[in-house]
């Protein structure tokens, strides 16, 4: 069964191995794998700026959405993005890192 979080104008729906972003405005979405989805947080004020995306091999998270959120939204956040961590991880190889 997919999970969905929302956050403004987006609607991001993890499925399976695939996390989806949705924008109300746009009529294409940006699909993931979860094997290569990053995800950067920052502090921000008294919430968070959070970058979904690629992740390149030198660690940077590139393409995908940045979000802000507040303390509330990004619980939440936590609590949906620890399902594609854990889809991951299901199948990751041995010596794969495992942290998004």
């Amino acid at each position: 069964m997919a999970a969905e979080f929302q956050v403004g104008d987006h609607i991001l729906v993890q499925d399976g191995r695939t996390l989806e972003i949705f924008h109300r405005g746009l009529s294409e979405s940006s699909r993931y794998h979860v094997a290569f989805l990053g995800v950067d947080v920052q502090p921000h004020g008294d919430g968070f700026k959070v970058r979904l995306g690629a992740r390149r091999d030198d660690g940077q998270v590139v393409g995908g959405v940045r979000l802000k959120m507040d303390q509330a939204e990004f619980a939440r956040f936590r609590d949906f993005i620890a399902l594609a961590v854990a889809a991951r991880d299901r199948t990751s190889p041995p010596n794969e890192p495992t942290s998004p």
